[in-house]
């Protein structure tokens, strides 16, 4: 008789992770030596979302101890460009003068951005993401926002196509396996 003692059973690497502030990536966020530990843990939330929900690619932790503030880089898509990301809490105030010190100091060494994303996470982690730019940025022509409106619709149509497939082949599954069973039943009882 094999008895298990659960309290001393380990498995990977949960010990070391019990908590999500001992994950790997919040202790990359200590590294950088800000003192803001709210806006830590909204960053730690944020960077979950876009690598987990959203399907961020090459997504990098930063800090800006001019502002006491970690950001976040990673490009949406694989062929998007990288955008910076900067967690802010729903709780704090922002002003146009606000905006301007994100603008101006929120920046990757070598790299040119046109504006920042804001995550706006309020404390139940739901998260609003907004875009800001300095100054006015022109709308896209109107035959790049058509060929994109286009491009959903593909998207989307191939989606219900693959889903009704995959419906298709489960109910031919079922039918084969039903058949399979009554070929075995008549056999068994011969």
């Amino acid at each position: 008789m094999l008895i298990l003692d659960l309290n001393k059973l380990k498995v990977g690497s949960m010990e070391e992770s019990a908590t999500p502030y001992q994950h790997v990536k919040f202790k990359e966020l200590q590294s950088f030596g800000l003192e803001n530990v709210t806006q830590m843990r909204t960053t730690f939330n944020v960077y979950l979302d876009l690598c987990e929900v959203r399907g961020w690619w090459n997504v990098k932790l930063h800090g800006c101890l001019d502002l006491d503030m970690a950001f976040i880089s990673g490009h949406p898509t694989r062929e998007d460009p990288r955008e910076i990301v900067l967690p802010l809490q729903s709780s704090d105030n922002l002003s146009p003068d606000c905006l301007q010190q994100y603008l101006q100091n929120i920046k990757l060494d070598d790299y040119e951005t046109y504006g920042i994303t804001l995550a706006i996470c309020d404390s139940d982690t739901t998260t609003v993401y907004y875009k800001i730019t300095e100054g006015l940025v022109d709308p896209e022509p109107p035959e790049v926002t058509e060929v994109k409106k286009v491009q959903r619709f593909e998207m989307m149509r191939k989606r219900q196509m693959n889903i009704q497939g995959a419906i298709q082949s489960y109910k031919t599954a079922k039918v084969l396996d039903d058949a399979t069973r009554d070929t075995i039943r008549t056999v068994s009882t011969d």
